[in-house]
């Protein structure tokens, strides 16, 4: 008899699907790949894009980024269009700016509660690009936001004078003082050949947007314009962690991440 009152009790409610309104705010976002065939050919190749966009979660999307397309950076500012659907899946159009001038189409899928979202082009044939965005949870950002002792991942390739490429990878610890500087070490990896750790010590500047950059050097090198790694990086998570890519040398297709420790 105590079985009674569960069977006859009204199931529970399943949680709502999903609409617009659970895609909304401020999102730092990567994306990687290949240009298979491009209308500009000199853009064929290796393909990474950073920067971060604001859905207002009536399906509307405003991006602010720079891309890198075969060792080429451009920036682009751009809009775009969505719509969600009760899965949490959804369809992306933007149109990208010259050099491309080219209406493209992604499907991607809301996930951790709104938090993250990650997306796949689906047209026009040519590209093989995917990534992930996260919420910035994060606004009218300073230098003070990026600060503490941070796992630092970079990977990728770097263009050649022969327009080869070698693989590249990175691996590391730096400590940001919320003041505009930085320190740590670095190991990597290029073509094979593993570079021992090194001391790395750098600047950073974070802008309004959240969106920052930052340059390091190694001990042992000068501090001349050719000389040291500059990176553009998206803060996500509240600055607990931030996407990552690097800008010069922009033969350098190289993408990672900071993660606080």
């Amino acid at each position: 008899m105590m079985l009674l009152p569960l069977l006859l009790a009204p199931p529970a409610q399943a949680r709502e699907g999903c609409t617009d309104r659970d895609f909304i705010g401020a999102f730092g976002f990567l994306s990687s790949g290949t240009v298979v065939r491009s209308p500009v050919t000199e853009l064929t190749g290796p393909f990474a894009r950073l920067g971060r966009f604001e859905s207002d979660g009536n399906g509307n999307l405003v991006f602010s980024s720079t891309a890198s397309f075969n060792g080429i950076l451009i920036p682009q500012d751009f809009t775009g269009v969505y719509k969600m659907h009760p899965d949490c899946t959804f369809n992306t159009t933007v149109f990208l700016p010259d050099p491309i001038n080219l209406r493209v189409n992604f499907e991607g899928m809301l996930s951790d509660n709104g938090d993250e979202m990650r997306d796949l082009f689906v047209s026009p044939p040519g590209l093989v690009i995917h990534g992930p965005g996260r919420k910035m949870k994060l606004s009218a950002c300073t230098n003070r936001d990026l600060a503490g002792t941070f796992h630092f991942e970079i990977a990728g390739s770097i263009l050649q004078p022969d327009r080869s490429r070698v693989p590249f990878s990175a691996l590391g610890r730096i400590t940001a003082d919320g003041a505009g500087g930085f320190s740590g070490k670095l190991g990597s990896n290029s073509g094979g050949l593993t570079a021992v750790e090194e001391k790395i010590s750098g600047t950073y500047t974070v802008a309004s947007t959240c969106l920052f950059e930052m340059k390091y050097y190694t001990a042992d090198e000068g501090r001349g314009p050719n000389d040291g790694v500059k990176l553009k990086g998206a803060l996500i998570d509240g600055g607990k962690a931030a996407f990552v890519m690097i800008l010069e040398p922009s033969t350098a297709t190289v993408l990672g991440g900071l993660k606080l420790q």
